[in-house]
């Protein structure tokens, strides 16, 4: 107690306020002090860059993660740290606090609102970031508002990046995959500490976007993960997708090797070297070893996971029509929760305009049909039908069913030609995925979204004026809030904001009970849109607009095509 009235109010006074903003929290590896800051008149307890796992490097470069040594003393955990090795986005660099890039960057983030209460535990969502599996990083999402509109904590994680995170040999030597397996350790980290942050370990759903969605999708297949998480929610990224893994990755590794003067006799000796390079010097020559020698058009992607045997031990689609494996099981056992935005083929913008010259057209008016059966039906079948016969009957087949007829501007003919990459990358594959879920499954729930809404402010700031809807993550902002993710001074439309916190509360109402429209956060008038369950007959989703409604079998054509 503070007695004298004059010369200790205010230590008496500092010493509350300190209480209230550095709130010390236990964990399995030492105690943790964080910082309270106000959102909304309302107190949001955040703890920044908490070390979940030893630094990957020198040895432990192209390995596991293992598990972080414990500390004595009370860390502080206020401030960010450093992102995963990368180029930065400029679309994201005004987001970060700290813009530095590190080997050291495995840490986490907690975001708690209106304080801890083990009594009442929330609903706990572990965000995994996007970024092609080469970029991003948990730092750059204010999970504050989300927190706050869903009343449930909310944990961003950082995990590595581009060769340093999924180069491998396909062998003992660099197996791959180490971004996933710290995913997983982080996963773990938060299920077994969460319940000291005032989380409920039994209510923990991960999700994630694009390259995150993608890692999400594997994760649901893993059968090691089962009572890390209950539920899963995947934003343009899915298990069936063809980018969820890999492929050339032997090549990939001999060239890095190559590029930086480490070619060797084994890849034992390859490695080795590798770990003794600069981890700079790996990223300034990681685009060449990854695509320098691409002389045509391809959608594959060469870094990212692999099947290892150990973590993914086989081919996912493969997994999941085994009704019997353990993969198939776990993955019905979660509540799933998946959806595309209907224009993610926006994408394709920066692909297709090198070749405005060769076929005579101005990418911002659109993209002919010359280009699109010159360029990408074929660039679909060298990717994905190589092992078929059928090469001319399955370019001509895609060149049909994406060719507009009586057609009335470029425009419309632009729109068609990027749904190309959007239903083979993320629509498809999300149906797919939710089918397998949905197909016989008494245990757990199903739902699909559709994002249609055109952000006022475009996340992803590169689009031709051609392309209408809701471009590759423009649902990001509206999952965590306008004010974290429009920049400062920028128009928020009311009819935004209000969009943004019913997103946030079928989020978060899924993370508390598997079902968007059930759970202790409403909309303002009390009620929220009902949002139908996904089964095999009816394919049920929901438009993700400013007047949400439901629909069934999206795409019906394009899907079935």
């Amino acid at each position: 107690m503070c007695f004298n009235i004059i010369e200790t109010f205010l230590i008496c006074f500092l010493t509350l306020t300190n209480a209230k903003d550095s709130p010390i929290v236990k964990t399995t590896n030492g105690q943790v002090k964080g910082i309270v800051k106000i959102y909304h008149n309302e107190d949001v307890i955040q703890f920044k860059g908490i070390p979940f796992a030893k630094p990957p490097i020198d040895k432990l470069r192209f390995q596991k993660p293992v598990q972080h040594e414990n500390w004595t003393s009370t860390i502080n955990t206020i401030a960010f740290g450093p992102s995963c090795i990368q180029n930065l986005l400029q679309n994201d660099e005004w987001l970060l606090e700290n813009k530095t890039i590190s080997e050291d960057c495995l840490h986490l983030n907690i975001y708690v609102p209106r304080g801890m209460d083990k009594a009442k535990p929330k609903a706990v969502m572990v965000w995994i970031h996007g970024g092609g599996f080469t970029a991003g990083q948990g730092t750059l999402f204010d999970a504050s508002y989300l927190a706050l509109e869903g009343d449930v904590i909310v944990v961003t994680i950082n995990y590595r990046l581009g060769l340093l995170g999924f180069l491998s040999t396909e062998d003992d030597n660099a197996p791959g995959n180490y971004g996933i397996w710290d995913q997983k350790l982080a996963i773990e980290w938060v299920h077994d500490n969460v319940v000291n942050f005032g989380g409920d370990k039994n209510r923990i759903t991960i999700f994630g976007e694009s390259a995150g969605g993608y890692s999400v999708g594997l994760h649901t297949i893993i059968p090691s993960n089962k009572g890390y998480f209950h539920r899963a929610i995947s934003q343009s990224g899915a298990v069936y997708s063809p980018r969820a893994l890999a492929s050339d990755s032997i090549r990939v590794a001999v060239e890095t090797g190559r590029l930086l003067n480490c070619s060797r006799n084994t890849m034992s000796e390859l490695i080795q070297c590798l770990r003794s390079r600069p981890a700079t010097d790996i990223l300034k020559i990681q685009n060449e070893a990854v695509s320098g020698w691409d002389s045509t058009e391809n959608f594959i992607s060469r870094l990212g996971p692999v099947i290892d045997g150990d973590l993914i031990v086989g081919d996912p689609t493969k997994l999941l029509r085994n009704t019997n494996s353990n993969s198939h099981k776990f993955f019905q056992s979660l509540d799933i929760m998946a959806g595309t935005n209907n224009a993610e083929g926006g994408l394709m913008y920066w692909r297709m305009m090198k070749y405005q010259g060769p076929y005579k057209f101005n990418i911002s008016e659109g993209i002919p049909k010359e280009a699109l059966c010159g360029v990408i039906a074929p660039a679909i079948y060298q990717s994905y039908f190589n092992n078929s016969n059928l090469r001319n009957e399955t370019s001509e087949a895609i060149c049909k069913q994406y060719t507009v007829e009586h057609i009335k501007s470029l425009a419309e003919q632009g729109r068609s030609a990027v749904n190309v990459y959007a239903d083979l990358q993320f629509v498809v594959p999300t149906v797919r995925t939710l089918r397998a879920h949905a197909d016989g499954n008494k245990v757990s729930q199903t739902f699909q979204y559709i994002f249609t809404h055109q952000p006022s402010y475009p996340w992803i700031q590169d689009r031709p004026p051609w392309l209408h809807g809701a471009n590759h993550a423009g649902e990001l902002p509206f999952v965590f809030g306008l004010e974290a993710m429009y920049p400062n001074g920028s128009v928020k439309p009311s009819s935004e904001i209000e969009m943004s916190k019913q997103i946030m509360i079928y989020w978060s109402n899924f993370a508390k009970t598997g079902n968007p429209n059930i759970g202790s956060a409403k909309h303002a008038d009390g009620q929220i849109p009902q949002w139908p369950a996904f089964d095999t007959t009816t394919m049920s989703y929901m438009n993700l607009t400013e007047q949400p409604q439901s629909g069934s079998k999206l795409f019906e054509d394009r899907v079935n095509f």
